[in-house]
């Protein structure tokens, strides 16, 4: 807002720029009602009606018309996609075929009853994260909803009702939607509709009249839809602030945090939370403190149940291990910067409160003076156990107890040996002592056991009068009160002390192994090995087979391309399906999710800043849901090994980069000296034959042969060009093929000679070649072109008159045929570029491409042979053609006698 009250041009912009990304998304448009009978589905075929007759391709995925008429017709005058059939227990359910819609891809689709649950067997186990993925194709989407159905209001609506709401959508979806549209009507109309059965028909309308259909609970779920709506309202209100002539509102800089256990009844203080924080319009936390106490199959999937919860409800969790709730609790809050604090009500328990100080409750209030604690009410008592119980039952186990007995009879053997030396007090210390040794060994179970048994013990055998469960001194009564309360303290301090112990090495175990995992990927060679290291070591934490599928270089997983780095031979089809929608979507699916969750492995995305690099297949050798701790341990793997294949693809895209910025320059520089060597040749044909068109020219004989000479000579010199590029193209190619026999060096010399005589005419030639050299297997053609090109090259850098010299020697089962310039040498730092393509050093004279010495490269090579070079001390450069030696053919006696006559 600008001072003299008119909105801000760049604040306008950024709201008009906010508003076309909003348009760019697919529209949801939900018809929002207090419950059934209201007219939602009526209201959405009038809708999409109308719409259909503005052009825009309407199409019905789902609609259920539950037998009215009227809306039975508005449904007929709009196409539809057919139902899938769904087999379950031999019963056949028609859903809404997902496939069909996406790939028929109409402008508009009517899917009725957003919180459905789907029949197993289908892709999501809820109907709205069909709508979800309707919508990230691009459809827009209209939908029906009840407002007892919202995540966020399920607690109230049930109180209200006394009705269980089993189906609900997270209350993202209401964010997520671009319209809401209220369909009201008065409690008293509806109930009219339910009596004429334009709700529900026979013994279902008696059921809801005598439950859910009350006029004092519609009329308060009437007011909950209005208030979601006007809630709803006023938040796209305060979105633009800047445009209203009066002042924004007040920013809120809360943060709230929910702390989350294995209880149910974190279910009502994560919704109550969610409800805080939207009226707040504040960022919300949920945070799980593992305390290091295993949990049951029954209360891991609680924990788990809750986690998911807060993740739909758009929360941010955090999860961290520590012995002490309070403690982990303050500590996030200061990290995240948390302003309020939501709790549930905690039960008192005698023990618990005087060993730890308090409840949570009391703790925080106590403790945490930077922040607000909100404290939720608990609908009756709690029906968990609590964590004393389950560490009995979890870490105790018959043969511990077993043990522990035998130490104490031991033990008390011992006592009853020296009581008479030490007396009956000290063998009271000695019993302690050994409480104390069996606390730091077992568990807290055997300790409590331990602790009570020698308390008994001590009584019966060694205390007066013996024998008998009574005390005579009122002393004595005291002393094994006190004995019994300092072993069951110590006991369970010592326990906590193992606790927290076993705490800390767990979360060093999981940082040790991540760190594994870096340096395995830090340590790798290529990408192949750190994948199967990886894969290995995910298999051993998580106790079951991994497999990691990388996407083609197109960035997709095509079902020829699945290469999985994993002893399982293949996927299936039906898992390779499951893997290319978690690609696609980037969710997880499969085992233990919600989405396709009747396959046998979990597909978790491996998602990189850019883009979906992969996917990570986990297939549990047991059944049991991976536990929090082990989830967030996948997803760290998950994300850094996402990060490394990005890198990886980033670092061969960059390669490739650069290979083609060279190859652009390359093709740069070879055109430009193509261009050159071609163009002064043709130059050369052009003026002859445009000499040779003159009859004047045509009548002199001597001067037509010149003209010969030198269309000749531009001919060659343009056919050497050409044969260049040729060979060279040959090489790069591996299609170029030997043919080799066995030659005399004497010979490949003289007719290489013969063939450059014009270009070499201007040098001295001295040829060193022993007669007694044996044949070379060799192709004759090839060689005499890498000659040639040694040969041309030492012309061009030897002054006229100046000597080249062609000399062979044999070292081991070597043969080195080598040319001497006496030209100015080449200098150090470019001997090793000097057989590269198309370079050329500093000062060269003008002609040719730079292409010559590579082709002698590539010749010696797929001979098996090398070339060399190197500076002569007395000047000039030595360029060696090396060959391998083989066994030379034996000449029969007639041909010898005959070749030596010759």
């Amino acid at each position: 807002m600008r001072d003299d009250g008119r909105p801000d041009p760049d604040q306008l912009l950024q709201a008009i720029s906010e508003e076309e990304q909003k348009a760019a998304i697919a529209p949801l448009r939900i018809f929002l009602g207090m419950s059934a009978g209201v007219g939602k589905t009526y209201s959405m075929l009038r809708a999409a009606i109308e719409r259909q007759k503005d052009g825009i391709d309407v199409v019905i995925g789902i609609v259920e018309t539950h037998g009215r008429a009227e809306t039975m017709a508005l449904a007929q005058s709009l196409p539809a996609i057919e139902r899938k059939q769904i087999t379950y227990k031999g019963v056949s359910i028609a859903e809404m075929d997902l496939d069909t819609i996406i790939a028929r891809k109409p402008q508009l689709v009517l899917v009725d009853e957003l919180a459905h649950t789907n029949a197993p067997g289908s892709r999501h186990q809820k109907r709205y994260q069909d709508v979800l993925e309707i919508l990230a194709a691009g459809i827009e989407v209209y939908t029906t909803l009840n407002v007892q159905h919202l995540e966020s209001r399920k607690d109230l609506v049930e109180q209200i009702t006394g009705v269980p709401i089993r189906e609900t959508v997270p209350d993202s979806i209401l964010e997520r939607a671009t319209q809401i549209e209220l369909i009201d009507i008065t409690p008293a109309q509806l109930l009219r509709r339910l009596k004429e059965g334009k709700v529900y028909l026979g013994e279902k309308a008696e059921q809801a009249a005598k439950h859910f259909f009350k006029s004092d609970s519609l009329t308060a779920l009437r007011e909950i839809a209005l208030r979601v709506t006007a809630e709803r309202v006023d938040q796209e209100l305060q979105q633009f602030p800047d445009l209203r002539q009066a002042s924004g509102p007040w920013q809120t800089n809360e943060r709230l945090m929910v702390a989350v256990s294995h209880s149910p009844y974190s279910e009502k203080v994560i919704r109550a939370t969610r409800r805080l924080a939207y009226n707040l319009e504040a960022p919300w936390i949920a945070a799980h403190i593992d305390t290091g106490v295993p949990l049951n199959d029954e209360d891991q999937a609680q924990l788990a149940k809750n986690i998911e919860l807060a993740r739909e409800l758009n929360a941010e969790v955090v999860t961290t291990t520590d012995t002490d709730v309070p403690t982990a609790l303050r500590r996030i809050a200061r990290q995240k910067n948390v302003t309020q604090v939501v709790v549930g009500r905690p039960t008192k328990r005698f023990f618990r409160d005087v060993v730890e100080g308090g409840t949570l409750l009391d703790r925080l209030v106590r403790e945490s003076l930077e922040v607000d604690v909100h404290v939720i009410r608990q609908d009756g008592k709690p029906k968990y156990r609590p964590p004393f119980l389950t560490k009995i039952e979890h870490f105790s186990r018959p043969i511990t107890y077993w043990n522990a007995f035998l130490f104490l009879i031991a033990m008390s053997v011992l006592c009853g040996l020296l009581s008479s030396v030490i007396g009956y007090l000290a063998v009271g210390f000695i019993f302690l002592l050994g409480v104390l040794g069996v606390g730091l060994f077992a568990t807290i179970g055997p300790t409590f056991f331990i602790a009570v048994l020698s308390a008994f013990i001590w009584d019966y055998f060694f205390i007066p009068p013996r024998f008998m469960f009574s005390i005579r001194e009122s002393a004595d009564l005291i002393l094994i009160l006190i004995y019994l309360t300092t072993a069951v303290v110590t006991g369970y301090l010592t326990n906590r002390i193992r606790s927290h112990e076993r705490v800390l090495r767990d979360r060093e175990d999981r940082t040790n192994a991540l760190f594994e995992i870096s340096q395995d990927i830090a340590g790798s060679r290529n990408k192949d090995e750190f994948l199967s290291k990886i894969n290995a070591r995910v298999g051993r934490l998580l106790d079951g087979d991994c497999a990691i599928i990388i996407a083609s270089a197109e960035g997709k997983l095509m079902a020829d391309e699945y290469k999985p780095y994993s002893p399982q031979p293949h996927l299936t089809e039906k898992e390779q399906a499951v893997a290319a929608w978690a690609f696609s979507a980037g969710k997880m699916a499969g085992w233990s999710t919600e989405t396709l969750s009747e396959a046998k492995a979990l597909y978790v995305p491996l998602k990189a800043p850019d883009r979906n690099v992969g996917v990570l297949v986990y297939r549990p050798k047991s059944n049991r849901k991976l536990n929090l701790e082990q989830d967030n341990m996948l997803h760290s793997i998950a994300t850094q090994l996402a990060i490394s294949l990005e890198r990886h693809f980033f670092e061969k895209r960059l390669r490739e980069a650069d290979r083609l910025k060279e190859s652009e320059k390359i093709h740069q520089t070879l055109l430009n000296s193509i261009s050159h060597e071609m163009r002064t040749p043709l130059t050369a044909i052009i003026g002859t034959a445009t000499a040779l068109e003159d009859e004047n020219n045509s009548k002199n004989p001597q001067y037509v042969r010149e003209l010969a000479h030198h269309l000749l000579d531009a001919g060659d010199r343009l056919n050497h060009v050409i044969e260049n590029l040729l060979d060279m193209s040959r090489l790069d190619s591996g299609i170029l093929a030997l043919d080799r026999q066995w030659q005399d060096l004497h010979d490949l010399v003289s007719v290489t000679i013969k063939k450059l005589q014009k270009n070499l005419s201007g040098h001295k030639l001295e040829i060193q070649i022993p007669e007694a050299l044996p044949l070379v297997l060799m192709d004759f053609r090839l060689m005499e072109h890498a000659l040639a090109n040694l040969l041309l090259n030492a012309a061009i850098y030897s002054a006229p008159g100046s000597v080249i010299r062609i000399s062979a020697k044999i070292e081991g089962s070597r043969i080195f045929l080598s040319v001497d310039d006496s030209g100015p040498g080449i200098p150090e730092k470019l001997l090793s570029k000097v057989f590269d393509k198309f370079f050329r050093a500093p000062g060269t004279p003008p002609g040719g491409v730079g292409l010559g010495l590579s082709i002698v490269k590539g010749i010696a090579e797929i001979h098996n042979g090398d070339v060399q070079v190197h500076n002569r001390a007395e000047g000039g450069a030595t360029f060696s053609i090396e060959l391998p030696l083989s066994e030379s053919p034996t000449l029969p006696r007639e041909a010898a006698k005959d070749i030596e006559n010759a």
